[in-house]
């Protein structure tokens, strides 16, 4: 006589079945798929999510990696995933960094790397040098600010952020990069140039002289890590070889981190309302001015339209507070602030998570700053008209 099966056995060994049904599932949803269509909508559904964005990612991966007509590299895919989940945002300011991404970012904002000496921004899709530190490869070879950056090792850049850019010509110390340049109509320029170990000089000083007056000249270049206290430590140095007026160059400056803006701010602004922010929750943070500033230098701020984001928090703090006059031409309108948060992978992503407002209340972005003396540098001249409109400012 045939032992009945016990029941409890009978569902152990289902529940095994079923555990690795799933797994295989898991791991081959893809093949599945022409299947699904057999079940119930309620049944397909109930197993089978279709918003479950990891199993659609990894049904996608499957197909690709097994069936496309050449081998495909996982770590690219993966990458190329939060790309476009990123920029299915349609915004320019917020992107995913993949681990060597990030790392050439982090390198960049301590203020120290290996390069070329190049700054530039990404400007209407097109990669737009701003500047070429002072004593660069970049400058001794001939890059020039407007150039376009088109290609980097024959790789063309079309498409990619400036941080993917940045990470190409980036390398090891004494390696060559190959940059093509698009320069004034159409022109195109190769330049070979050797990569060299560089300090970021976030913050230059020096003495001019302006009708028999001697007045300081601050120039900052970003707003990276201490930035406040580099700009702080200039005015005071200045201070002591007896300047009667200051200027404070952020031209080309791109912006950097909102804390060091208000840092920056405060070397000039006693107390008062520097920026506020306002987030999806519509609540508002305000940042005020930290205190022990210098309030009796005469001050004016230079600016032009690669002045942004940090840069304009800083620029319309001080002209709101009337602390002192900006000249050069309108700023170039980013007015979102950027959080960054890293990846369990290494990598990070940067997202837009708020609105700032200067302290009358105005939101600049895609709108700008006005200076309140516009003048414009023509770069086909060996002056530069905005710094001598500045000292002629000091000199009544």
């Amino acid at each position: 006589m045939r032992r009945p099966v016990h029941p409890v056995l009978i569902a152990v060994v289902a529940m095994v079945a079923v555990f690795f049904l799933g797994i295989y599932a898991g791991a081959h949803y893809y093949r599945l798929s022409p299947l699904l269509h057999l079940l119930p909508d309620g049944a397909r559904q109930a197993f089978f999510p279709g918003d479950n964005l990891v199993q659609l990612q990894r049904e996608v991966e499957n197909i690709l990696r097994e069936n496309y007509y050449e081998p495909v590299d996982s770590a690219v895919l993966e990458t190329g995933a939060m790309e476009g989940l990123v920029g299915s945002l349609g915004d320019p300011y917020s992107e995913y960094f993949s681990p060597e991404a990030y790392s050439m970012f982090r390198v960049h904002t301590d203020g120290t790397f290996v390069g070329i000496g190049v700054v530039f921004e990404d400007k209407d899709t097109e990669l737009t040098v701003v500047s070429t530190l002072p004593g660069s490869p970049a400058e001794a070879a001939g890059v020039m600010e407007g150039d376009i950056i088109v290609a980097v090792d024959g790789q063309a850049l079309a498409g990619m952020s400036s941080e993917e850019a940045s990470s190409l010509i980036k390398g090891e110390e004494g390696t060559m990069v190959l940059i093509r340049v698009k320069r004034g109509e159409g022109e195109e320029r190769d330049f070979n140039i050797e990569r060299r170990k560089l300090e970021l000089p976030v913050v230059t000083d020096e003495v001019l002289e302006a009708g028999g007056r001697r007045v300081g000249y601050i120039s900052l270049v970003q707003f990276s890590e201490d930035s406040g206290d580099k700009v702080a430590g200039a005015l005071e140095k200045l201070s002591a070889q007896g300047v009667e007026g200051v200027i404070l160059d952020l031209r080309n400056n791109g912006g950097g981190l909102l804390d060091e803006s208000v840092d920056v701010a405060s070397v000039f602004i006693e107390n008062g309302l520097i920026v506020s922010t306002v987030g999806r929750d519509g609540n508002t943070t305000e940042y005020e001015a930290r205190g022990d500033a210098n309030e009796k230098i005469e001050l004016v701020v230079l600016v032009n339209g690669n002045s942004a984001s940090a840069s304009e928090i800083t620029a319309g703090a001080i002209k709101d507070d009337g602390r002192g006059i900006l000249i050069g031409e309108k700023t170039f309108g980013k007015g979102v602030v950027q959080q960054i948060v890293e990846l369990s992978n290494g990598g990070a992503i940067k997202y837009t998570s708020a609105v700032y407002y200067t302290p009358d209340g105005t939101n600049i972005n895609e709108v700008g700053i006005e200076p309140d003396i516009y003048v414009v540098d023509d770069p086909a001249t060996e002056a530069d008209e905005q710094l001598d409109r500045a000292l002629a400012y000091f000199t009544g």
